[in-house]
């Protein structure tokens, strides 16, 4: 990652929130990651304690929006929701299930599913990307961001049934995604891509993926500014960065090759240690493909500890472990010593804040050292240490 990019002027904006209206359609601030609940109703007015308008689902279920659009507030009226339930809310009206909207909108023609899920690879029909919920349902998405084509990538989505529509994958049920964000770990992306320079603002280089996405690098060195070039990359997207170019995904490449030189993974996974040989640590991704780091810094030598990594594939490498594809760690830009449990806690602020019912998450600096952060059940994140100094 050396070398520097002249002719790019980036604009990074630290959005502290955002209220999107539409018609009738509203979307809530997200307090965690909590699984959506969507589907149709009607709204009714419910003439108890001074009276309120509710949200009766076709399945039967009654819901009661604490944020309401005035604009919804008729009794009647149908909607196509999606809305977060609210934990341990007491209300007045003692009607319905509390609930945050995420979105709703007039009429029910729309149908909407919003749930966890994980990206999937299938090899079929020349290979494709599917989103195969927790649940087990199938769903194809005809416009999953190219950042999102990861297999085995946690993600919570939203996304429109596209009805009387038919895919030549005949796998799943085809959708149009609404909203997508990863669950946890980090947003990387890998691959072949052919360097292709765009004679636009100026001219600049992007990346081309052999899977279609196209890919704005930051920091490409000028080794590679060649228009044509063949090459293996991996690279961090950079989420919430705007470019005048306004071409691609703005990422941040971590490593490049000249195609077929070397193999590049990104996955997230669990750091595992297996007892044989003496006894070592492995990376087994959340797709299940399992990985023998051959340098993993030992900070991360923690049974159980979830993290993302990127990872250039150890070729002609035999080891005497016997286990999993040996690859050499390139970078680890997210790790959570808490997503099973107290696994790998070793700090005080650590141990305090999971005791108190909240989550531990390690993150990492630019410069690569690491720091704790306490995150609550309303999404509100603090240094670990403040944490426990102040309610010490």
């Amino acid at each position: 990652m050396t070398g520097s990019y002249p002719n790019y002027m980036v604009i990074v904006l630290v959005l502290f929130g955002a209220i999107i209206a539409c018609g009738c359609t509203t979307a809530g601030e997200e307090n965690g990651l909590a699984e959506h609940v969507s589907g149709n109703g009607t709204i009714v007015f419910v003439d108890l304690e001074g009276g309120f308008y509710g949200i009766v689902a076709d399945d039967g279920e009654h819901y009661l929006p604490t944020d309401l659009p005035a604009e919804c507030r008729q009794d009647g009226l149908r909607v196509a929701f999606v809305v977060d339930i609210m934990e341990d809310t007491a209300t007045l009206q003692q009607w319905g299930t509390p609930v945050e909207i995420v979105e709703i909108e007039k009429g029910d023609t729309r149908r909407t599913v919003a749930t966890n899920g994980t990206v999937t690879y299938i090899d079929l029909e020349g290979g494709f990307y599917g989103l195969v919920t927790d649940d087990g349902r199938n769903y194809l998405p005809g416009n999953l961001p190219a950042e999102y084509r990861q297999d085995g990538l946690r993600v919570q989505f939203s996304a429109d049934v596209q009805e009387d529509v038919a895919g030549i994958q005949m796998w799943g049920t085809p959708v149009e995604i609404r909203s997508i964000e990863l669950i946890r770990g980090a947003l990387l992306v890998s691959g072949n891509a052919t360097v292709t320079y765009i004679d636009l603002e100026g001219g600049f280089y992007g990346l081309v993926a052999d899977d279609g996405g196209h890919y704005l690098p930051l920091n490409l060195n000028e080794t590679w500014q060649v228009d044509g070039a063949n090459v293996t990359f991996v690279a961090r997207v950079l989420e919430n960065t705007i470019t005048i170019q306004q071409w691609g995904t703005p990422v941040e490449v971590i490593a490049i090759d000249t195609a077929e030189n070397a193999t590049y993974v990104t996955k997230t996974g669990k750091v595992t240690y297996v007892d044989l040989e003496g006894g070592f640590y492995g990376i087994v991704a959340d797709d299940g493909e399992r990985y023998l780091p051959l340098d993993l810094n030992e900070t991360y030598h923690v049974d159980g500890k979830c993290l993302t990594f990127a990872g250039k594939v150890a070729r002609d490498v035999a080891t005497i472990q016997q286990w999993g594809t040996p690859v050499e760690i390139i970078d680890v830009p997210w790790t959570c010593a808490a997503c099973s449990g107290s696994a790998g806690i070793a700090n005080p602020a650590a141990v305090w804040c999971i005791e108190q019912g909240h989550t531990y998450e390690i993150r990492k600096n630019p410069d690569g050292s690491e720091y704790g952060v306490c995150i609550f059940a309303n999404g509100t994140e603090v240094d670990a240490w403040d944490y426990f100094r102040q309610t010490h």
